[in-house]
């Protein structure tokens, strides 16, 4: 048996077997790719501008009643389109009574930079890994002792009138050249994981 191994040894040293297979170079990912910027800016006052002039929500919807008609034509707002599931009106998220605020689940006004207390109502399971971490993406650091941690809010992410991600193109695999670029800046600077 030992000189079977050592004839299969010498065979490979020497490389009776041919050409071995050429190696395949993945390109590494793109450095866009492992931005810590959120998906989308989302609108944290509610303010909207059109043609130039921005207006509180609440300056028109104190006087005017809105269409009960989705994807108006004539609408204020035609750039809206709901697709969010059974939320097909405006104020199953939005305050009929203040258009400045969003309700949570027991009809309270909610902030718009607190929106994720208005997707609790319906995302219960999903704002439960949120809450953990699971499910969204956090910055700053992991480890609390060396500063604060910070989730995206969920319209950081989605968009709260249409919230399904579009189809993606996957990045390619890891290959060790993103490891060892990782490790470098691990390395050579401590903020490097820090949001700036």
């Amino acid at each position: 048996m030992a000189v079977v191994f050592l004839v299969l040894a010498i065979s490979f040293i020497v490389d009776i077997w041919g050409e071995p297979p050429k190696r395949v170079i993945h390109p590494t990912v793109d450095q866009a790719n492992f931005s810590q910027k959120p998906a989308r800016t989302p609108a944290l006052n509610p303010i909207y501008v059109k043609d130039g002039y921005s207006y509180r929500c609440n300056d028109c919807h104190s006087v005017l009643e809105p269409s009960d008609v989705q994807k108006s034509y004539i609408s204020a707002h035609p750039d809206v389109i709901l697709e969010h599931g059974a939320n097909n009106y405006c104020t199953t998220c939005h305050s009929p009574d203040n258009r400045e605020r969003l309700l949570d689940i027991n009809g309270y006004d909610v902030a718009f930079d607190q929106s994720h207390k208005s997707c609790l109502q319906c995302h219960g399971p999903i704002y439960r890994d949120w809450e953990a971490g699971v499910h969204g993406r956090m910055n700053d650091y992991w480890d609390t002792e060396r500063g604060p941690t910070r989730k995206l809010t969920c319209v950081e992410c989605h968009n709260p009138h249409q919230p399904k991600f579009p189809d993606m193109q996957p990045s390619p695999a890891p290959n060790i050249n993103n490891y060892i670029s990782f490790l470098n800046q691990l390395m050579t600077s401590e903020e490097s994981h820090a949001s700036r």
